[in-house]
């Protein structure tokens, strides 16, 4: 029969405890450092939906359509990771960031400007607005891949006479970019005759 002294007992009562302790600490962090995780990842997805909220006066489509109203330069900063593109094609600008937790359900464009579509069909002046905010949502491991895109898109006069269009180009010719921040300056105002007379306002893009 082996006897242990009292300070042998303590001394392994102490590690005992100390063994249980971590694996508590171990479990907790386990459980609930996704949870942390998460929550961060739902304060990340509400900043940039604010910043894509067409009734915010200092979201990117409200900053567009300023520039193209008034003229000058403004510059949109979102701190957030993420790829930016612009799209000539579409006359679109979009950005894509991935988080753990999505406020879009669904892996398709939906429309977050009422009354229109994804990509948007020709708007009338003094009812639609020329932007059209999209999002989407696309399962990517753990998360999601959130897009928000904007698309600028034609209005034209309730006669039919005259059209309206922004149009964004690259200021130097870069169409990615993994920056935070977007500068728009307002270029050209060009009349284009013909059946329908077209005013298109050239709004430039330069990622930071």
């Amino acid at each position: 029969m082996i006897f242990m002294s009292k300070a042998q007992a303590d001394i392994i009562s102490a590690i005992i405890i100390i063994t249980i302790a971590i694996g508590l600490v171990s479990a907790a962090y386990l459980w609930g450092l996704p949870l942390i995780q998460k929550r961060q990842d739902a304060a990340l997805v509400e900043r940039v939906a604010n910043y894509f909220n067409q009734k915010n006066e200092n979201s990117l489509s409200s900053k567009i359509e300023y520039i193209a109203n008034s003229g000058g330069e403004e510059t949109f900063n979102l701190d957030v990771n993420g790829l930016w593109k612009l799209d000539t094609t579409e006359n679109s600008i979009s950005f894509t960031f991935f988080s753990r937790v999505s406020n879009i359900g669904s892996a398709a464009w939906i429309s977050l400007t009422t009354g229109a579509s994804c990509p948007p069909s020709t708007g009338t002046l003094g009812i639609d607005k020329p932007s059209v905010v999209c999002a989407r949502a696309d399962t990517l491991a753990d998360g999601y891949n959130i897009t928000y895109k904007i698309w600028f898109r034609q209005l034209d006069e309730s006669s039919g006479a005259r059209g309206y269009k922004i149009k964004l180009v690259p200021y130097t010719g870069v169409l990615t970019s993994a920056g935070k921040s977007v500068r728009i300056f307002r270029g050209s105002i060009d009349t284009v005759p013909g059946v329908q007379t077209l005013i298109i306002t050239e709004i430039k893009i330069l990622f930071g």
